[in-house]
This record gives structure tokens, C-alpha cells and sequence, in this order.
């Protein structure tokens, strides 16, 4: 009996009672498409429109209420996404250290650096940001701190960086907030600024 219902549901699926049922074979995995201009080292303002609106430079930067002659430093600047809008917010007498440890991207922080005598381009070691004690009235990064091995000891050492009332401000994508916020309220920062977008977040911290 079990031999004929077998038989009849292989007729019934449309094979010869001599074949085996044919397994589907499985459909390709579609390769999402990387948008142009944006590569494993960062993007520039202008070559992704659609990245551009969503990350909307111009308004975190105006978040951020740089004023002229302050000191700034971006950490993993990568290609220099902000390097520009961070030299023209703090004029010709303040100053933009960028930062990475990638030789390509160093490469790009120079060309954008060209001709801007308040920016400053510096390579960096792993999870040691190399900045003065007491010097900036800003710490940016973006895109950045999942890199880093310890968050939390990274933060706490970051503090040192900061002129008094100076301001540590970090951007990334929605998924990473959590796990960055928890970092920083154990490194004893807290929360006085920022602002939520669909796939962004921005916070801005000072030393508790």
C-alpha cells in the first residue's frame, strides 16, 4: 500500500514512476549593489545623493554648533565626509585634526586637506586616538566605535582630550546606538544633545 501511494503522488506531481521528485534547486542570492562613490573607506559629500539626505551633513554639523577659532578633532575620518563643513564652521582660526590608520584613506584626508591650512591630517593607531590632553572643544566620529575593541576604554581615555566644557559627539546608524550609549554612560558621559533620523542617530556627550 505504501509503494502505490507513493507512485500515485509522484504521477500526480507530474514525474515518470521511474524518476525521484527533482528538488528545486535554490533561487541565486541577489548581490546588494553598493552605491557609487561609497567604498569600504567612506564616501564625500556629493557622490551619494541618497546618502547625503539621509546623513544630512549639513544639519548635523549645525547640530553641533561649532563656533570660529575652536579646535575640532574627527576620529576615523576616513575619506573626509566632514572635513570641509568642519573647516569652514571653524575658520581660519581654528583648527580640524583628522585621523585615521588607513593609508588610502590618509591619502583622501590629504586631498580634501589641500589648501585648508586649519585642517591637520594624522595617522592613528588602533583604539589609541593620539590626541593632546585639555585641547579640543570637539570629538567627532562617525561610522567608527563598532571598530574599536574596547568602547567604554576608548571613551573614558577620549575624555582627556577635552578642553573644559569640551564636547564628545558620535553619528552611526540606528542598529549601534544601544550598545554605544551603554559605552558611554559607563565611561561616565552623559547625554546633553543629539537627534534621531530613520537610519541615523547623533549624540553629543559631555564628562559627567
Amino acid at each position: 500500500m505504501r509503494t502505490l501511494v507513493l507512485v500515485v503522488v509522484s504521477c500526480h506531481l507530474g514525474c515518470r514512476p521511474s524518476e525521484a521528485p527533482r528538488t528545486p534547486a535554490p533561487a541565486p542570492v541577489k548581490q546588494r549593489a553598493r552605491a557609487p562613490g561609497f567604498k569600504a573607506i567612506g564616501g564625500l559629500e556629493g557622490e551619494n545623493p541618497g546618502l547625503d539626505a539621509q546623513v544630512d551633513p549639513a544639519g548635523l554639523v549645525k547640530q553641533l554648533a561649532l563656533e570660529a577659532g575652536q579646535r575640532v578633532a574627527d576620529i576615523g575620518a576616513r575619506r573626509g565626509y566632514y572635513v570641509r563643513r568642519f573647516s569652514d564652521a571653524v575658520g581660519p582660526d581654528g583648527s580640524v585634526v583628522v585621523t585615521d590608520v588607513d593609508d588610502d584613506a590618509l591619502a583622501a584626508l590629504a586631498a580634501q586637506a589641500a589648501g585648508r591650512k586649519n585642517v591637520q591630517v594624522r595617522r592613528a593607531a588602533p583604539d589609541v586616538s593620539g590626541l593632546e590632553d585639555g585641547t579640543y572643544d570637539l570629538v567627532f566620529m562617525s561610522g567608527v566605535d563598532h571598530f574599536l575593541h574596547d568602547r567604554v576604554a576608548y571613551l573614558t581615555a577620549l575624555k582627556r582630550a577635552l578642553k573644559p566644557g569640551g564636547r564628545i559627539a558620535v553619528t552611526h546608524t540606528q542598529a549601534l546606538k544601544a550598545p554605544l550609549a551603554q559605552a558611554a554612560r559607563e565611561a561616565g558621559l552623559v547625554v546633553i544633545g543629539g537627534e534621531d533620523r530613520p537610519d541615523f542617530y547623533l549624540l553629543i556627550f559631555r564628562p559627567a
